[in-house]
This record gives structure tokens, C-alpha cells and sequence, in this order.
């Protein structure tokens, strides 16, 4: 991933998902946060210190449910002096309770929004649906506004009506997949040739994701896959981090393995020297089918999810629907 000079420090950490709460005022069931998980970010100042130092490229402020922090804002404009670009993610439900106006600090504002009122229903709570649409209504022509997709086995089935409230709405459809089970129960997806034909589908009609496994569609990025050279794929410690309330240091947000914590070390020393980052990057250590593929470089397969379903992140991923002689 290639950024503006100035940032990153030439380090190679682009994308920082800080969590500035653990609290949530929903209960969905794909969530993968456990249920002690609740306390609000502590040490901000010592965190904005350490991004300062690196200037990652990409930030999403996120949570828990961030807008439950009565500081998310004045948070938010200090974040935004040490990245180019500034993300939220929301459950949409407590918008409307700040001046639109606030909101532009974000470069974008993501609302989750996971199929039509049943569905999304299903997951999130009565009531969760006509929140979100409003919130999105609400924002609209104040800040950049998309929706995002979990895709789990309640709702593989719902993307098409996404896109279309998506496209109704003049938001920014996204989805991403579920990575093993909620902490409710729900089950994500197991097929492998499902989620392939559910990314083609997606991506032919212009929804967003970040899925290691989404090169497959892309000619140009087949193409230009190098032996031995990482140019795409699973950011997870190669080229983001997530940041938790209690400062602990994870490669993603769903991959919940502690790499450090900046009350012990920088966040530069964690970056540079921790063992599971350098695990995580050299492709040599992934085992199973991803440790032949050819396409190594450019995907890698989702570290989170093999370690969600098997408990080792450096597993096969388990919706790849290649082997190593693809």
C-alpha cells in the first residue's frame, strides 16, 4: 500500500483502528468482543503521542460503540492531526444525538447496516433498522457516508438489497466477512465456494471490501503477483494494527492476540520488534495450502479467521477456495 511521503515514517504502518470504548449499547449477535470487554480508553494522551510519531495514513476511530464516549469528538480532532484520513464506525443509533456538523472531522462515517429490517433486525434488535437508515439520512450531505456488511449465514443471502438501499441512500456500500462465531451464536459463513461466488457478486455490483481472497477478481493484481514479494493482501500486522481501549496492540481488530501494550513499550518498538508481527509477515510461516500458493504475495489469506475457527493465525484460510496449485 502506497501513501503520501510524510507518512508512516517509512515504516510500513498505515492503518491504526483505535477503540475508544469497549462499552456498546447493542448486544449483536456476530460480535467478537467478549462480554468483559467494556472499560473506555484509558492513557489518550500517550497514545496520541506514539501515532504522532508514526502518522499512520488511515485511522478509524471505533469501538464498542464509539459515539457512547462523551469526549468522541474532542477525541476525534486530535486523532485527525496525526492522519491523513479519519474514519468512524458506527452502529448509527445515537447520531442524531450530535450536531451534524461535528461529524465532519471524519473523512468518512461507516454505519452498519447487515440486510433489509428483518435481517438486520434479527441481528442488531427491534428497532436497530430505521436508526441506521435515519442516521444515514441525517449525515447525508454533511460527511461521506457508507454502509457496511458482516456477511454471516443469516444474511449471505441479503447483499443485493443492500446495495440497492445503499444506492438509494447515495451511501457507499461495504461488507466484509464474519470471522468465527458471534458471541451470541451466530455461525458465519463455512463454504468456501459460496463466499467466492458472494465476492464476485458483490464486487460486480460495486461493493466495497478488503477480503485477502478478493484478488481473484482482479486481473491486474494476478498479474503483477511477484515471487517472494508481499504487494497486497492481509493487512494484519503488515500493514495495520488495532488499538484496544486497555492499550493493548492486536494485528486487526479480530485477531484479538496481543502484540504489546504502550503502557510497556512504544508503539514503534511494538511495530518493529514484536514476535507476532514478524511472524505474521513473513509468508514462509503460513501452513497448509496458503504456504504454497502462488499467490502468497498479494493475499495470504485472513489471518483473523484462520485463527478464529482453528486458533492459529498462521492456518489456511478457511474460506479459500484454491489450494496451493491454484
Amino acid at each position: 500500500m502506497k501513501c503520501p511521503g510524510g507518512f508512516a515514517m517509512g515504516l510500513g504502518l498505515h492503518l491504526v483502528t483505535v477503540e475508544i470504548t469497549g462499552r456498546c449499547n447493542l448486544s449483536c449477535s456476530h460480535c467478537y468482543r467478549e462480554s468483559d470487554e467494556h472499560e473506555d480508553l484509558v492513557g489518550f494522551d500517550l497514545l496520541l503521542n506514539q501515532l504522532a510519531e508514526i502518522k499512520p495514513y488511515y485511522i478509524t476511530v471505533s469501538g464498542g460503540e464509539p459515539l457512547l464516549l462523551k469526549d468522541v469528538f474532542y477525541l476525534a480532532e486530535k486523532l485527525k492531526n496525526v492522519c491523513q484520513k479519519l474514519l468512524l464506525t458506527t452502529n448509527g443509533i445515537l447520531v442524531r444525538k450530535f450536531p451534524r456538523d461535528n461529524f465532519r472531522v471524519f473523512d468518512d462515517v461507516q454505519i452498519s447496516l447487515d440486510g433489509d429490517r428483518d435481517t438486520h433486525e434479527a441481528i442488531r434488535g427491534a428497532g436497530t433498522f430505521e436508526k441506521a437508515m435515519d442516521a444515514v439520512r441525517y449525515l447525508s450531505g454533511t460527511v461521506p457516508v457508507s454502509i457496511q456488511c458482516t456477511v454471516n449465514q443469516t444474511n449471505y443471502k441479503q447483499l443485493s438489497s443492500i446495495v440497492q438501499i445503499s444506492k438509494a441512500m447515495k451511501t457507499v456500500p461495504k461488507m466484509g466477512r464474519m470471522c468465527g462465531f458471534g458471541s451470541n451464536g451466530l455461525a458465519p459463513l463455512w463454504d468456501p465456494h459460496l463466499w467466492k461466488d458472494l465476492l464476485q457478486s458483490a464486487i460486480g455490483c460495486g461493493m466495497l471490501n478488503d477480503d485477502p481472497l478478493s484478488f481473484w477478481f482482479d486481473q491486474r493484481k494476478k498479474k503483477s503477483c511477484k515471487p517472494n514479494k508481499i504487494t497486497g493482501g492481509c493487512t494484519a500486522g503488515i500493514a495495520g494494527i488495532a488499538i484496544s481501549p486497555s492499550l493493548d496492540v492486536y494485528p486487526c481488530v479480530k485477531l484479538r492476540v496481543p502484540a504489546g501494550n504502550l503502557k510497556k513499550q512504544t508503539l514503534k518498538e511494538i511495530w518493529q520488534d514484536s514476535p507476532l508481527l514478524n511472524e505474521l509477515r513473513d509468508w514462509r510461516n503460513l501452513k497448509g495450502y496458503c504456504s504454497t500458493c502462488k499467490f502468497v504475495g498479494i493475499c495470504r489469506g485472513c489471518r483473523a479467521d484462520a485463527w478464529a475457527r482453528t486458533g492459529d493465525y498462521l492456518a489456511a484460510d478457511p474460506l479459500c477456495w484454491l489450494d496451493g496449485d491454484s
